[in-house]
């Protein structure tokens, strides 16, 4: 026996060459893991709806340039009354009763037959932007109508509290001889295209708008004054 022999060293274990930084990031790697299926996971509920391309009218009629798709979540109630993307061959050719802005979601109490007869009647007439609030009525405005007769040199009302569905016009500037002239157009019934006819042709009309104003309760006319 050889004296003074050393001992053989011991190996070290696995458990041993395992640090605490190893387990940290084995722990980070599967919190990882388990956020991105979560995350995957949501975006996996929502749901391809439809809205509106651009700016819909009451009374528009739907085709594939009107509608595009978005996609949401929610629950099935308040899924229930959205048309999914699959739907659009179902609303292709029905109207839309009331007005509907770009980006906005189609709900099926928006959308109807055209046999159904829910969409106002709708009627457009020239007038200048200086009788429009100097063209500041826009598509959405609740306004009245009111007409100076010259035969009689009366002020009266023609209609109100009437939505406005459209104003289109073009600034001619200054070397068109000055041409403000817009295009409105109101939604209307039977009877008040009748009367806002024989205004445009008779006398000059002006629009007031009354937008989150009170309806007007008298509309007696009034005779004009003396110039």
């Amino acid at each position: 026996v050889v004296a003074g022999t050393m001992a053989r060293p011991m190996r070290r274990t696995f458990a041993s060459r395992v640090s605490a930084g190893h387990l940290v990031m084995v722990l980070a790697g599967v919190l990882g893991v388990l956020l991105t299926l979560q995350v995957l996971s949501r975006a996996d509920d929502t749901r391809p709806v439809l809205v509106a391309a651009v700016d819909l009218a009451p009374g528009t009629v739907l085709d594939d340039d009107a509608l595009t798709t978005t996609r949401i979540s929610g629950d099935g109630d308040a899924l229930a009354d959205l048309f999914g993307a699959d739907d659009l061959a179902d609303v292709r050719g029905k109207v839309v009763a009331g007005s509907v802005p770009a980006g906005a979601l189609v709900t099926r109490s928006d959308v109807h037959l055209v046999a159904d007869g829910v969409a106002p009647r709708a009627m457009s007439f020239p007038l200048a932007a200086s009788r429009a609030v100097g063209g500041e009525v826009d598509e959405g405005d609740v306004v009245d109508v009111i007409a100076v007769d010259a035969d009689t040199n009366t002020a009266s009302y023609v209609m109100t509290n009437v939505e406005v569905l459209d104003v289109e016009g073009e600034d001619g500037g200054p070397l068109s001889g000055g041409n403000d002239e817009l295009t409105v157009t109101l939604a209307v019934d039977a009877t008040s295209a009748l009367a806002l006819a024989a205004a445009v042709e008779t006398g000059t009309v002006s629009l007031v708008r009354t937008t989150g104003a009170p309806v007007v309760v008298d509309a007696t006319p009034v005779e004009a004054a003396a110039p």
